[in-house]
């Protein structure tokens, strides 16, 4: 009969929230620099012979590319914080907002790679009804209304978070929704106004991404700022077998 060895191999994982909240703000800061320069060398006329390649992959109005991918990841890492608090929570009266919470964010996550909102982008809507430029990305219309209903269904759990962590989540989600929302709003007027080649609309599109990021930021610290107010360690058991 053929012996199995069994091993216990110790890894230790050290999360800080402030070291990782300063990596990501100087990621931030390098991408939102390199999208700006590409946007600054795609409407210079002396472009060098790699500026088409340059500004699809750092443009922050992109697709696909270096900064979607990682506002992908972080808010993929915001619903991995958020399942691993819905864990610890699962006797808790709150524990369906932050099981909520985690289903939103995974989406968030896959919109931001595959720009599924966009869906909600029909020109011929905003014709039709005569809309204002503020909604030219006809998508905000309903996102606006979303934002409304989850703002009211989460405002009794938002109260109830120690005062910390509630601070921390109401200047995120300000600062993310005035870059997903509002900055997509006066991107609107500012394309209808200076075309989309313009550098006061790209400026308006480098500010909007950045917003969007911080309050990512914000909002990954402040996860695992009241993560570590809940348990100091965590225990991750990994089984591996042959069948």
């Amino acid at each position: 009969m053929k012996q199995v060895s069994s091993y216990n191999i110790g890894l230790a994982i050290n999360l800080c929230a402030k070291t990782i909240a300063r990596r990501l703000i100087f990621t931030v800061m390098c991408l939102t620099l390199a999208g700006a320069l590409s946007a600054y060398f795609w409407l210079s006329e002396f472009p060098f012979p790699a500026t088409k390649w340059f500004y699809e992959l750092f443009s922050l109005d992109g697709e696909l590319n270096i900064p979607a991918w990682y506002s992908a990841f972080s808010l993929l890492f915001c619903s991995g914080l958020l399942k691993v608090i819905s864990l610890i929570k699962t006797e808790d009266r709150h524990f369906s907002y932050w099981k909520t919470l985690y289903l939103i964010f995974v989406y968030l996550s896959l919109d931001e790679a595959f720009s599924f909102h966009e869906i909600l982008i029909i020109p011929s809507v905003r014709e039709s009804l005569h809309l204002y430029p503020l909604f030219f990305q006809t998508w905000v219309i309903p996102g606006t209304i979303l934002v409304g209903i989850f703002a009211f269904k989460y405002l009794k759990f938002w109260l109830h978070l120690p005062y910390k962590t509630r601070y921390l989540f109401l200047i995120a989600a300000v600062v993310y929704v005035s870059g997903t929302l509002v900055m997509e709003m006066v991107g609107g007027l500012l394309r209808e106004d200076f075309g989309r080649r313009n550098a006061i609309t790209l400026t308006g599109i480098v500010v909007e991404e950045f917003l969007e990021m911080t309050g990512i930021i914000i909002f990954i610290y402040a996860l695992l700022a009241y993560l570590s107010s809940l348990r100091e360690s965590l225990q991750l058991e990994i089984h591996i077998s042959e069948k």
